[in-house]
């Protein structure tokens, strides 16, 4: 096993300086979401990338009933029906909205994070303001891997139309006791049983998934997935040290979540290491998320700690709990991993994670595209287009990135029959570009209008409240 000094590793000299008595069931305001949606709307003369293959239909017309499509076809043979509004999608690509398969919400829990003073002053980050950016991406589904209680209301306020933001697969993360993260953002187990019990209650409660986490006992871990098995449950997550990737693979965790997390178990980095980890998983049908966007990360703020302040979309991510959260991350994680570490990170993505992704690719392997936002430099939306970005420059093509984002998902929820393609009877959400993201993969974060769940959110409305929460976030 390679010894590879990891965000989790680091936390290790910290977590017990956390500050206690965060309140994550603390209630934010509510209110109805303006402008609901009219249920009918047709694009015409769209230039339409299905994905069902990599191909764009020129000069098409998609019409949306009630978030179903009703109709799809050349612009001059389509009838659009009266009543229905229409978009002028003429220059312009249509395609299925994206999906983050990878993210952390920066709820109540994350506010432990900051100092007694950021406390007092800081209120936590209303909801919409720090979902936005994933709609003004064109990302109108995630899934969030240390969920909790917050995380579970929130998702029932965005189905009733409290609050606009995007689907939510939601995956509390199950760990051993007094090692990394601590509650509320995990769940810590002691013995077998409790593990076993704590799943149980996760699934009453209404989560989707169970997320292991790196410091479970092999008792542990075994106790989850039986009890997940019992419970109609996927296992999902990080391949704990206690154990070998064989053996996550052998015991039917369906999907990890980082290429990192092979890497950390990796003897060598050679190409005979790399090919039969990447055979591993594609013969066993589990599914990954490289999460290169987030080593990358990590690097930058080596080599320039405020680098990832002064990306763009940082203007995004000025929320005083939001820099909090970071600068708590930066100055008592990030920087404290000492030169050594920092090279053993580089290493493993520049010699491991970078070919490994691309030899899972070639071998069919099955991709997820996540970003693990909001880790300091990863910004809800935003980090998506890079981690694609990141694909693409390991040798995908820009439809292979896209279908992590896409169909990827879509299959993963076992939504294959009805959602992820552009297609009559599909209940897919859409996004409108301004470029063909299969000529070049930036074109994906060009978004110039999105409809979700029938509710059509024009480029200029999209905006508008981007503009709108940097001003609030100034004077929160």
């Amino acid at each position: 096993m390679r010894s590879i000094p990891t965000l989790l590793l680091a936390s290790l000299a910290v977590t017990t300086a956390w500050a206690q008595g965060s309140n994550p069931a603390a209630s934010r305001a509510t209110h109805t979401v303006a402008g609901a949606a009219s249920g009918r709307i047709a694009f015409v003369h769209a230039e339409v990338i299905p994905m069902d293959r990599e191909r764009v239909l020129h000069d098409y017309t998609v019409v949306v009933d009630g978030g179903t499509i009703t109709a799809v076809g050349p612009s001059a043979s389509v009838r659009v029906p009266a009543g229905v509004e229409r978009v002028d999608a003429r220059g312009r690509y249509l395609m299925p909205a994206l999906a983050d398969m990878h993210v952390h919400l920066l709820d109540d829990a994350w506010k432990m994070m900051l100092t007694p003073e950021a406390k007092a002053a800081s209120a936590v980050i209303p909801d919409e303001a720090f979902l936005l950016p994933y709609l003004a991406n064109g990302v109108t589904a995630v899934q969030v891997l240390s969920a909790n209680a917050y995380d579970l209301a929130l998702r029932e306020r965005i189905r009733r139309g409290e609050v606009l933001g995007p689907r939510m697969i939601l995956a509390p993360m199950v760990d051993g006791p007094d090692r990394a993260w601590p509650p509320p953002i995990s769940t810590w187990v002691a013995t077998p049983a409790a593990a076993a019990a704590a799943v149980r209650r996760m699934k009453a409660e209404g989560y989707d998934k169970i997320k292991a986490y790196s410091f479970l006992s092999r008792e542990q871990y075994d106790s989850i997935v039986v009890a997940a098995r019992e419970q109609h449950m996927d296992v999902i997550g990080h391949v704990p040290y206690a154990l070998s990737v064989e053996e996550v693979v052998a015991a039917g965790q369906r999907y990890i979540s980082h290429s990192e997390e092979i890497a950390k178990h990796a003897a060598t980095y050679d190409s005979a290491t790399i090919d039969r980890y990447a055979t591993l998983l594609v013969k066993n049908g589990v599914w990954m998320s490289p999460t290169l966007v987030t080593t990358h990360a990590f690097l930058d703020l080596f080599d320039d700690p405020g680098s990832v302040g002064r990306r763009p979309e940082a203007e995004y991510f000025r929320h005083p709990m939001q820099a909090g959260v970071w600068g708590f991350l930066l100055d008592s994680l990030y920087l404290k991993i000492p030169a050594s570490g920092r090279r053993s990170i580089r290493d493993g993505y520049e010699q491991f994670q970078l070919a490994f992704t691309r030899v899972f690719a070639r071998k069919g392997g099955k991709l997820l595209a996540g970003s693990d936002t909001p880790l300091p430099g990863l910004v809800p939306g935003f980090a998506l287009h890079r981690e694609l970005r990141e694909l693409v420059n390991v040798g995908l093509t820009p439809y292979q990135a896209l279908q992590s984002a896409t169909t990827g998902p879509a299959e993963y929820l076992g939504e294959r029959d009805r959602r992820g393609i552009v297609a009559t009877g599909q209940a897919t959400d859409l996004v409108l570009l301004t470029a063909n993201p299969l000529a070049d993969i930036a074109a994906a974060s060009t978004v110039d209008g999105l409809l979700m769940r029938g509710q059509w959110l024009p480029g200029e409305e999209l905006r508008r409240r981007m503009r709108a929460t940097v001003a609030s976030a100034r004077t929160p």
